[in-house]
């Protein structure tokens, strides 16, 4: 809920800076690591929008997969069943480039 909560206040926030009546689309980034369950958070956004500018907006959610890179054979790599070690090496000293993400892309206004 706290997720959906900030999602809106960072829309509207934006909307409103730029003179928007309504906001119908929201896009958001989420990368795997975070845990979010699309249809819990997509119900919960349409929760907080309600009596908003947001009202009645999709919520366009894209899962990022988890990527690594090894950190002996510079190999990146995209991270399966959480197993952070490289197919290339087998090292295991692995710097995490993607999955930790939530940010909102953008958004889409009248």
């Amino acid at each position: 809920m706290a997720i959906a909560r900030n999602i809106v206040n960072i829309a509207i926030a934006a909307a409103e800076k730029e003179g928007a009546k309504r906001i119908t689309k929201v896009n958001v980034v989420a990368g795997e690591l975070r845990g979010i369950i699309p249809a819990q958070l997509i119900f919960c956004f349409g929760l907080m929008a309600e009596n908003t500018i947001a009202s009645g907006a999709y919520l366009d959610l894209e899962i990022t997969p988890v990527m690594g890179k090894c950190r002996k054979c510079d190999e990146p790599f995209m991270v399966k069943d959480y197993r952070y070690v490289c197919p290339k090496c087998q090292g295991e000293d692995i710097q995490t480039l993607s999955g930790t993400e939530l940010r909102v892309k953008d958004i889409e206004v009248e």
